[in-house]
C-alpha cells in the first residue's frame, strides 16, 4: 500500500515539472475524503464496546455451530465491525495495520463492500480507500474477491502492489490464495480449509456468502454429505478454466452463472 501512495506521488512530482496547475489539481485530490468513509464514522454505535463484544459473541455462536453437524448460518452487521476495527483490532492484532495506517472503517452495501483508512507518513496525509466484491465459485469453499478502485482520496492508485501485499500477508497466516484473471483484471480466489485440526467435525462447507445492506450474511453445512449436496447461492464467480471450458462446448450458450461485477 506504501508503494502504492508514494508512486501516486512520483506521477504527482512529474506533472509538477510539466505544469504546476496539474500537479496542484493532482495533490488536491488527495486531499478529498470518501463520502462512505464520512458517513461510516458518523453511524458508528453509542457504546462501541458493547457492539464489539456482540461480534464476539456472534462469532463464537458460530464456531459452535460450525463444530455440529448440520447446516448452520450467521449475520454480522457493519456496525459490529466498525466497532470491533476501533476497539479491539489495535489491542489484539496491533501489527496488522501498516505503519502510517489507521481507523478503518467499512461499509456494507449490497455485492460489495467499501473499506478506507487514514494514511499518514512524513510527507503524506490522505485516505486511502478501494472496494471488495465478494463471490462463491463454483469450487466448494473456493471464495473469490476482486478488489477495485484503490484511491488516495479521489486519486486512482495502481493495484499491483497492493494485489502482491494480499499474497504476502495472506501466506504469513497460512492462507492459501490463487489469481484468477477475466476481463476486468484480477480475482483473488481464496481457499477456506474443509479440515482443520481444531475442526471438531469436518468437513466444514461455505455455501454461502452474502453482502446485503449493512449486514454480512454466511451460511454453509458440516458434515461428510456436505460435499454431496454443496451448491453455491448467490453470485457465483467462474473461474478461467470454467470459462474456457464453456466457450468451447456451449460457444453461443450464455452461461447462466454471474460473475463478480
Amino acid at each position: 500500500m506504501k508503494r502504492s501512495i508514494k508512486t501516486a506521488f512520483v506521477i504527482v512530482a512529474i506533472l509538477a515539472g510539466v505544469g504546476g496547475g496539474s500537479a496542484w489539481w493532482a495533490v488536491r485530490k488527495t486531499q478529498q475524503v470518501p463520502d462512505f468513509y464520512v458517513q461510516a464514522k458518523k453511524r458508528m454505535p453509542a457504546d462501541l464496546a458493547a457492539a464489539s463484544k456482540e461480534l464476539e459473541h456472534d462469532v463464537s455462536e458460530l464456531q459452535g455451530a460450525v463444530a455440529n453437524l448440520g447446516s448452520w448460518q450467521a449475520v454480522f452487521s457493519e456496525e459490529q465491525i466498525n466497532a470491533w476495527l476501533v476497539e479491539q483490532l489495535p489491542k489484539e492484532f496491533p501489527k496488522v495495520l501498516p505503519v502510517g495506517v489507521a481507523d478503518p472503517r467499512i461499509v456494507i452495501e449490497d455485492d460489495r463492500v467499501l473499506a478506507a483508512a487514514t494514511y499518514k507518513s512524513k510527507h503524506i496525509d490522505t485516505v486511502v480507500s478501494f472496494e471488495i466484491k465478494v463471490a462463491l465459485t463454483e469450487h466448494a469453499n473456493v471464495i473469490a474477491l476482486r478488489i477495485e478502485n484503490l484511491r488516495a482520496g479521489s486519486l486512482p492508485l495502481p493495484l499491483q502492489s497492493f494485489l502482491r501485499g494480499i499474497s504476502t500477508e495472506a501466506a504469513k497466516g497460512d492462507i492459501k490464495v490463487v489469481w484468477d484473471m477475466d476481463e476486468k483484471g484480477p480475482v483473488a480466489l481464496v481457499t477456506v480449509p474443509s479440515d482443520h485440526p481444531r475442526y471438531k467435525k469436518t468437513p466444514v462447507i461455505v455455501e454461502s456468502f452474502q453482502l446485503l445492506s449493512g449486514q454480512v450474511l454466511l451460511a454453509g453445512h458440516t458434515g461428510p454429505e456436505a460435499w454431496h449436496v454443496y451448491r453455491p447461492r448467490g453470485v457465483v464467480y467462474q473461474l478461467a478454466s470454467v470459462r474456457s471450458r464453456r466457450t468451447d462446448n456451449c460457444q453461443s450458450v450464455p452461461s447462466p452463472s454471474a460473475r463478480v461485477r
